[in-house]
């Protein structure tokens, strides 16, 4: 392809990335009334589906072949390439600087750059390909590392990760870096060698892993001071290296040394804390602007109590005054650092069993504040780096009984960071509750089985808690979605391999979430089997079998209701128009037996029923965007008024 030609074709394919994105999250503040805003939401998902559709024609016709081909690359084409690729890393737009626009494609198409720079054996080209490969390979094991019940995602990128570290380490051999002509070049290996031990993140527990990882830390540290580099990088900021690799010394025992160093370890990381500390104090103005240098004392608060030298109330003292110190609607680095990882270590210092009163008002107020943080992003640019700790944070919640629910935080998270899922799981609530409803009143044998149900007698007895709980296992079935509302953003395209992996984790995330706690766990099958098949032939996860669950009959209610939302509704799903009730009925009775249990098409042949569902899906959607409107701008007003 004429290389003009594919510039302007990869123009007009980041222009309308950049649309899609605006369109997904309009402003809530332009619009002053909830229907409106809704309408505004419907046109926006069907001009994102025209803007998809013609995507998926470039990646499919231009894009993926050319990624394809084993054929050398025009020097000309690699540089279009190479423009899109940095394009979708970094997009600057009227809404603010995204951390990323389509990541995943951007690693797709450096894969294939950097095959071809090895090809070319041109040594500055390939440390620049390989410097970006290791950025974009931190990213996505970062999006991907939440997903605890799926490991091997975020390692095959750890690896990838590990394995340029390696090479990077290896170019610092001296001999070898005189090779090196270009400065930069230089630059770029040594700031990579520090920047690899990234890759050793939640490595939890294994101690040759923490060790390789102080042993980098601490060549890093040697290197800053062997005059035969700083010769050769006379003009380098040797000054900003050493206080990077002194920070890098303290993260290693973030949230509550998650990774499990070893006394010996925490105690040669507390020196190089004091190190740090002394860098700091004996130039502030210096470091005073540097993303993280705030952070400091309460990091290296972290590694003193951790080895010992302080104590736990000492520590405490130094998250608090942090946290009370925080700038509330700060949304830059260190402010997320303040707002989050600081209630992220409080919760970690906290043992569940045995909290205080004044520790309980203190979680309450950090969950509210954390909610409330949320609901006040700006943007949704921000959202991958917040993640990262709101998962942790979510994985370690503390439910107190007179304090917030685990179910209501979770919801209240959705609701902030992407509220066509929260919508849905409401629907999914709603439309499962009444159809239980009306199988309760038409067919109640089918909830035999259920807890404390023998018989029909039984069931009938136990109406209310039936439907109460098919009520809050709808609304709960999509937890694990909280971990990977970045893939769900993707709208732009069909979802590559690698997402559609993380899509497909949500069940065994959602499991994982549930059964922590006890208000919640009675809904972790029905969270598992929601998208397994009736008669358990299709579907995922595979090694389920729903039918030798006790709410069998619950799990085909959701995965009916699911089914019929995503189906019937347009907003937050751009690849298809929604389909009328009566099609999806259509679709009931085409899968009686295999994908949906056979009692199902006989039920909504009630008129009743269909009367109940068409409600649901019109007015009974449209109530719940109007609440979920009002419910996001009485938080922009109340943060407006503060």
């Amino acid at each position: 392809m004429d290389a003009a030609l594919l510039k302007e074709t990869f123009r007009q394919y980041t222009e309308r990335m950049s649309s899609i994105r605006e369109l997904s999250s309009p402003d809530i503040k332009s619009w002053d009334d909830a229907g409106r805003y809704s309408d505004r939401l419907l046109q926006n998902f069907r001009e994102i589906g025209e803007l998809a559709s013609v995507n998926r024609q470039m990646l499919d016709e231009t894009l993926y072949p050319l990624l394809a081909s084993t054929e050398e690359l025009n020097p000309k084409i690699s540089e279009e390439l190479e423009k899109l690729a940095d394009s979708l890393i970094t997009v600057a737009n009227a809404s603010g600087d995204y951390e990323n626009l389509d990541l995943p494609l951007a690693a797709m198409i450096n894969d294939r750059l950097l095959k071809e720079t090895e090809r070319s054996g041109n040594m500055t080209a390939l440390i620049y390909k390989m410097d970006e490969q290791m950025d974009i390979c931190y990213s996505i094991m970062n999006m991907t590392e939440r997903i605890t019940t799926h490991p091997q995602i975020s390692a095959a990128y750890r690896d990838k990760g590990l394995a340029l570290g390696r090479d990077f380490l290896g170019l610092l051999d001296k001999d070898l870096f005189l090779t090196i002509e270009d400065p930069e070049c230089r630059a770029i290996v040594l700031t990579n060698a520090r920047f690899m031990t990234s890759f050793y993140e939640r490595s939890s527990g294994d101690e040759e892993i923490n060790e390789r990882n102080l042993e980098i830390l601490e060549m890093m540290l040697s290197i800053a001071q062997d005059d035969f580099y700083r010769q050769a990088l006379p003009d380098f900021d040797w000054q900003y290296f050493v206080f990077r690799t002194l920070e890098y010394f303290l993260q290693c025992t973030d949230i509550g040394n998650a990774r499990q160093f070893t006394p010996a370890q925490l105690a040669r990381i507390s020196e190089r804390a004091h190190a740090l500390e002394h860098l700091c104090a004996e130039d502030p103005e210096r470091y005073r602007d540097l993303i993280g240098y705030s952070f400091v004392p309460v990091n290296a608060a972290r590694c003193y109590y951790l080895a010992g030298e302080i104590p736990r109330q000492a520590y405490l003292e130094t998250l608090l005054a942090g946290y009370e110190s925080r700038g509330e609607m700060d949304f830059t680095t260190d402010g997320c650092y303040f707002n989050v990882l600081i209630p992220l270590e409080i919760i970690c210092l906290m043992d569940p069993g045995h909290l205080s009163l004044p520790e309980e008002a203190l979680l309450t107020d950090l969950y509210h504040n954390l909610s409330a943080f949320l609901f006040h992003i700006p943007n949704s640019g921000g959202m991958s780096f917040l993640l990262e700790y709101f998962s942790e944070i979510i994985r370690r919640f503390i439910e107190i009984p007179s304090g917030v629910s685990f179910e209501t935080f979770v919801l209240q998270c959705l609701a902030a960071m992407h509220p066509p899922t929260y919508i849905h799981s409401n629907m999914v609530g709603m439309i499962a509750e009444r159809l239980a409803y009306h199988l309760l009143a038409t067919a109640p044998e089918h909830f035999i089985g259920f807890p404390g149900c023998a018989s029909v007698t039984d069931v009938l007895d136990h109406r209310e808690e039936i439907l109460s709980y098919v009520w809050h296992a709808g609304i709960c079935h999509d937890f694990g979605k909280v971990c990977i509302i970045d893939t769900i953003f993707v709208y732009g395209r069909k979802l590559l391999d690698l997402e559609f992996d993380i899509i497909k984790s949500h069940p065994l995330l959602s499991v994982e979430f549930l059964t922590a706690h006890h208000s919640t766990r009675q809904y972790a099958d029905v969270a598992l089997g929601h998208h397994r098949w009736h008669n358990d032939e299709g579907g995922y996860p595979a090694g389920f079998d729903t039918a030798y669950s006790p709410y069998k009959t619950v799990i085909d209610l959701v995965l009916c209701a699911d089914c019929m939302d995503a189906a019937t509704d347009s907003v937050g799903r751009s690849y298809n128009r929604g389909k009328t009730l009566s099609n999806y009925v259509g679709e009931l009775k085409e899968g009686a037996g295999t994908r949906y249990a056979d009692w199902l098409y006989p039920l909504f042949q009630r008129e009743e029923v269909l009367s109940d569902m068409e409600y649901l899906l019109s007015e009974g959607r449209q109530r719940k965007y109007r609440e979920t409107y009002n419910l996001l701008r009485q938080v922009q007003d109340e943060a407006e008024e503060a």
